[in-house]
């Protein structure tokens, strides 16, 4: 049975939080990222150890959105992440 992966922010990747939105610097690659207030509120969550689901409550409590809606853009925003090295996605098991 496959689980939903954790994702963990990397010791590489340093973010200051700013108001409403985050900037994110990859140390190894020297790229910055700016993030607007829907993927700021994820990257705080993730910062804080918060799996998907957690995320996701987060996500409809803080903005006007559907659950099916948000999973949807959760996971394209956690895949996008991942895929530029700021986040590590993680066995749940591990």
């Amino acid at each position: 049975m496959s689980e939903t992966p954790i994702h963990r922010v990397p010791e590489d990747v340093l973010a200051a939080h700013l108001d409403g939105e985050a900037v994110l610097l990859h140390m190894d690659t020297k790229n910055y990222y700016r993030l607007n207030a829907t993927a700021a509120h994820v990257f705080r969550g993730l910062e804080r150890g918060l799996g998907r689901d957690a995320l996701l409550d987060g996500l409809c409590a803080e903005f006007d959105v559907e659950r099916e809606v948000a999973a949807l853009e959760l996971d394209r925003l956690l895949n996008e992440l991942s895929a530029r090295g700021l986040v590590a996605a993680e066995d749940a098991g591990a």
